[in-house]
């Protein structure tokens, strides 16, 4: 996969590393085995990484094992890390891909909890609040039925908040591809949302 250099990368590169060097060290000798370096990373980067995890699965021990293995992949990365991004940023990429890879498994496995989000990360900032307690069915209801690749683009840029150029990066597809996953994706919501008023629909308690 080619690597895409932005303007804000650029600008980064100009302003010299995104990581002091200390933390640079702690996470090559945790990628080494240090086991007081690994307590470290692991405490800075696990509640971003159980957001990532918990955004995509429901049950909370699909959330906790998800959670797990892409911790273990963050350790295995970081002898390579060299500090060209931020360390949360670095993860958070990892642990998407890793949680993506074990959402397909989970799915194959129980397709119709799979296609379940939890409570906390589910909803797209521009649902959240009254909107979303106005709509017929619970949001993730409505996600469950889209499509695989433009469920996890809306989750990742609305409720991880991602930019479209992270998706791309994250999911080895284009930008553009992105964007048409996000259009296509909000489009079939609202689609969605429209049938059931139509018809009367009521959310259950």
């Amino acid at each position: 996969m080619s690597v895409r250099v932005t303007e804000g990368s650029r600008a980064h590169q100009a302003e010299g590393p995104l990581v002091s060097s200390i933390d640079l060290e702690r996470t090559r000798r945790a990628g080494a085995g240090d086991p007081a370096a690994q307590a470290w990373l692991v405490a800075r980067l696990l509640p971003g990484v159980r957001q990532v995890a918990q955004a995509f699965l429901r049950r909370s021990a699909d959330a906790d094992d998800a959670a797990q293995l892409a911790t273990l992949a963050i350790l295995r990365a970081a002898p390579a890390y060299r500090g060209e991004a931020a360390i949360e940023g670095w993860a958070r990429r990892i642990a998407v891909r890793t949680v993506l890879r074990y959402l397909r498994a989970v799915r194959r496995r129980d397709a119709p909890i799979a296609g379940d989000l939890s409570d906390a990360e589910e909803v797209p900032a521009s649902s959240r609040g009254s909107a979303q307690e106005a709509l017929p069915r619970h949001v993730r209801d409505y996600l469950g039925e889209l499509p695989e690749a433009q469920r996890e683009a809306l989750i990742l840029h609305h409720a991880l908040e991602h930019t479209v150029d992270e998706i791309a990066e994250m999911t080895d597809v284009s930008p553009d591809t992105v964007r048409s996953r996000l259009r296509l994706g909000i489009a079939a919501l609202r689609k969605r949302v429209r049938q059931d008023i139509a018809v009367g629909r009521r959310r259950s308690p």
